[in-house]
């Protein structure tokens, strides 16, 4: 099923997370970025691991990074968790999803309401059940 944009807004703010990788530091770093040292053991070659969580940060990384001239890459990975399951699914659209919950649950809750039965028994009543009113006269002023 087709992404909406929303569903691509969901995506990017609560999937998707920036790692920055580099050799070496700037002097003073943005404040909520997380700094951690890669282990040996991994097989980096990049010392530090730096993850921006939103764009306005890493592109102010990004920046920072350039003008101290350090070499760096950067690596988009998911998320684990609820948020990854729920909004990270290419076969289908959150938003439809949800579209759909609240369409059924305003059926049942329509239904269990008791108004379809009252209004078929509104609708289907006999005539005859029905006061009638005696026809109105015609009174020709013009006459007398």
């Amino acid at each position: 099923m087709q992404q909406t944009s929303f569903d691509r807004y969901l995506t990017n703010k609560y999937v998707h997370v920036t790692h920055v990788y580099c050799n070496s530091l700037p002097p003073n770093l943005p404040q909520r970025v997380i700094l951690e040292e890669t282990s040996a053991e991994s097989g980096s070659r990049y010392r530090y691991r730096l993850t921006a969580n939103n764009d306005k940060l890493l592109t102010e990384l990004a920046t920072l990074l350039e003008a101290e001239n350090i070499t760096y890459t950067s690596r988009v990975e998911d998320r684990g968790g609820l948020p990854n399951k729920l909004f990270n699914n290419p076969n289908r659209s959150f938003t439809m999803q949800l579209a759909w919950l609240i369409l059924i649950t305003l059926i049942i809750a329509l239904s269990l309401s008791g108004l379809p039965v009252r209004l078929w028994q509104t609708l289907s009543a006999d005539l005859e059940t029905f006061e009638k009113r005696p026809t109105p006269t015609i009174i020709d002023r013009g006459m007398q």
